[in-house]
């Protein structure tokens, strides 16, 4: 009986592994198996840079007050803070803060305008024009003036007098049709409105001669 392997030859690189039927050396499968093992656990580790992830949540509750005007001391004038300030006493005035958080307990009273701030919750009273990202009035909470927002929230007994500017575009307003006031669109529908009554004047004046 013949071997038939073929004969090794001094010198000569060693002869290819035989492949199967389907034309894999054999092992490739494992091998393959292997390297996606070795590069598996890189799978769940992507950045997310192009990813458009929600901005978590703030609860202002949790979060502890830069400053705190007590419940029975009153504030009048101009009151500066940088990140969270609690109000359980009076203010009134300024607000000086640009990109903070403000909370006012249910013993709060703040007399004056808020602008230019992240997240405020209301448990108390407010007297003046809110213009805020995020807005929270809670059961207690009473506002006397206008409010403008990107999000608000309200308990079932919370108190409001006055007109609310809520949308995602805030502190811009828009119209009827969803348009920013004052803007292009805007612009061109008050143009084109004019347009069409001053021809219709022209008529008007031709049809009388």
């Amino acid at each position: 009986m013949t071997d038939s392997t073929s004969p090794k030859v001094p010198g000569a690189p060693p002869a290819p592994p035989a492949r199967s039927k389907r034309g894999q050396a054999p092992n490739s499968g494992r091998r393959r198996n292997r390297r996606a093992d070795e590069y598996g656990e890189y799978d769940n580790q992507y950045d997310g840079e192009y990813d458009d992830e929600e901005e978590e949540p703030v609860n202002l509750m949790e979060e502890t007050p830069e400053t705190v005007v007590g419940e029975k001391v009153v504030v009048k004038g101009n009151l500066a803070f940088e990140t969270l300030l609690r109000i359980d006493g009076k203010v009134e005035g300024t607000l000086d803060c640009d990109g903070g958080n403000l909370i006012i307990g249910q013993t709060g009273t703040l007399v004056g305008n808020v602008e230019k701030m992240k997240n405020m919750l209301v448990d108390g009273t407010v007297i003046g024009d809110i213009s805020v990202e995020k807005l929270e009035l809670h059961a207690e909470a009473m506002v006397y003036g206008n409010i403008t927002c990107q999000t608000l929230f309200l308990d079932h007994n919370t108190k409001v007098v006055g007109k609310l500017n809520v949308h995602p575009l805030a502190p811009q307003e828009i119209d009827a049709e969803g348009n920013i006031k004052g803007g292009a669109s805007d612009k061109k529908g008050k143009k084109d409105k004019k347009k069409a009554e001053e021809e219709e004047e022209e008529e008007e004046g031709g049809d009388e001669e």
